[in-house]
């Protein structure tokens, strides 16, 4: 019994690649995509009933196995992401059941501490959305990966 679902779990993985390809998966992360869900499925076969955290651990070790590696983060980045952690788990700590204007107002003295101010946050995702119109106007016919990359090419290009 373990055999045969170890064959039609490797012929449906054979057989989603082979439609990935037939698809035309391009644009750069297109075959770490693909390689994710056959990971994610794979895991989830092998571990129904498994939560978020098992699961995630099972898809890092098979995209490690297949050779994909994760971002890593630099030093400066890993520091604002842990003062950022710690400074929102403190504001829910002492605001428990505020809703998310409340928390934001609350929380923006301390994320200016960290090094992260809202308004560079409103900043940026205001050219992104500038570059999403122009790429948008551009090119109405393109895919959303498309897309992606040209927009991301625009904030690069400021």
């Amino acid at each position: 019994m373990k055999r045969v679902l170890a064959v039609l779990v490797g012929a449906g993985i054979a057989v989603g690649g082979g439609a990935a390809a037939w698809a035309g998966t391009t644009g750069p992360g297109g075959a770490n995509r693909e390689a994710t869900k056959a990971c994610q499925a794979q895991a989830r076969q092998n571990a129904p009933d498994a939560g978020k955290a098992t699961l995630r651990k099972a898809v890092k070790a098979c995209l490690g196995a297949a050779g994909i590696e994760g971002r890593t983060l630099t030093p400066e980045q890993q520091a604002k992401r842990e003062g950022l952690r710690s400074c929102l788990k403190g504001v829910k700590a002492t605001n428990p059941g505020a809703d998310k204007a409340t928390l934001r107002t609350t929380a923006a003295p301390c994320l200016e501490e960290a090094g992260i101010a809202p308004e560079r946050i409103r900043a940026k995702r205001a050219e992104a959305r500038k570059c999403l119109a122009e790429v948008r106007a551009a090119r109405p016919d393109a895919d959303k990966p498309a897309l992606r990359g040209l927009v991301k090419d625009c904030v690069k290009a400021g």
